[in-house]
């Protein structure tokens, strides 16, 4: 991807991130990857996912956000954990195509 279209974020996606969407959706993925894992079923044929690009930016944005209002991030951290342990597991078993 472009550098330069990476880190332009707008306004609207750090308002949609800092408000709650990207926790959300990021739990959405991790129960889709993990329904996916049971059912043997590659669930990208029929689920949009965040790109790697909204699951950084969210982060960021959003870890940001939580710094700021001097808040803990260990929960981030702990939902982050959990994202990367199952997207490694499901991708172990549904290697993406597109490579």
């Amino acid at each position: 991807m472009d550098p330069e279209k990476f880190s332009i974020i707008t306004e609207a996606e750090k308002k949609m991130w800092i408000m709650g969407c990207f926790p959300a959706d990021l739990e959405r993925d991790i129960r889709l990857y993990r329904g996916g894992i049971k059912r043997n079923e590659d669930t990208r044929k029929y689920h949009k996912f965040l790109t790697d690009r909204d699951r950084l930016v969210g982060e960021e944005l959003l870890r940001r956000s939580i710094l700021k209002s001097r808040l803990s991030t260990v929960w981030l951290d702990d939902l982050m954990k959990e994202w990367e342990e199952i997207h490694t597991q499901f991708i172990q078993i549904f290697p993406d195509l597109s490579m």
